[in-house]
């Protein structure tokens, strides 16, 4: 395992485009470069040109990263994918390792870190009244571990016990609490975090990558949990 404070001196890159937003945060050795743009259906023509300001920014090139964080989802069928080529050539061409991470985790880290929470639903839109949704909660060394694995669902069902109280976050939340018309206890949060953010990624990348938990890039596989959103939505 790599101590903690190495992390300070590493390069790094995450990136998402699983929802609307196209996500891009680079660390080079201490300082963040970072880039949060919401433009839904326009991910092809920005991600590319985003690094590369990023890049420029912090004056490093693609052979100075150690390694490549990568938000693999479940979100936008396409919209996974080309973050996926996106970081699967930049890998091959700097030879380094990939780190995939659900996106709804970084979702999850982040409405923790923003609302002082140790648990969380997660809720994201599937389209069709469906959902994605996933459990998580912080152990007692603060680190995020999920509780209940991703699944599509009627947002109308539940996952969780009428007496338990647990916030829920996501851009499918509110739609999903309406649904289940006041059958539990929510716990209120202040910020709803509607899209994962590369920059969460980045810090929950940290620890994979101490845990050993990198791949190459030719090992990447994305699960869409639900490969055919996309098409059945467009009929």
């Amino acid at each position: 395992m790599i101590p903690s404070n190495e992390f300070l001196f590493m390069n790094l890159l995450a990136l998402d485009t699983s929802s609307a937003a196209c996500s891009v945060c680079l660390q080079i050795a201490h300082q963040e470069y970072s880039s949060h743009l919401i433009e839904p259906k326009s991910h092809t023509n920005t991600l590319l040109p985003t690094i590369q300001k990023l890049l420029e920014n912090s004056g490093a090139v693609i052979n100075d990263l150690d390694a490549i964080i990568l938000g693999v989802g479940p979100g936008s069928f396409v919209g996974t994918r080309i973050a996926a080529a996106v970081a699967q050539g930049i890998a091959f061409a700097g030879e380094i390792n990939l780190i995939p991470i659900s996106s709804m985790e970084a979702i999850a880290y982040e409405a923790m870190q923003k609302n002082n929470l140790e648990n969380i639903i997660v809720v994201q839109d599937a389209r069709m009244d469906e959902i994605f949704i996933g459990k998580y909660q912080l152990d007692n060394q603060k680190n995020l571990k999920t509780s209940t694995p991703i699944q599509l669902q009627s947002k109308f069902d539940k996952i969780i016990d009428n007496d338990l109280e647990i916030a829920v976050t996501g851009n499918a939340s509110n739609s999903y609490l309406e649904a289940l018309n006041g059958r539990f206890k929510i716990r209120p949060i202040k910020e709803n975090i509607i899209y994962p953010n590369a920059s969460f990624l980045l810090k929950l990348g940290k620890k994979y990558y101490s845990d050993d938990l990198s791949i190459k890039p030719e090992e990447l596989t994305i699960d869409y949990i639900r490969n055919k959103v996309a098409s059945k939505a467009t009929k």
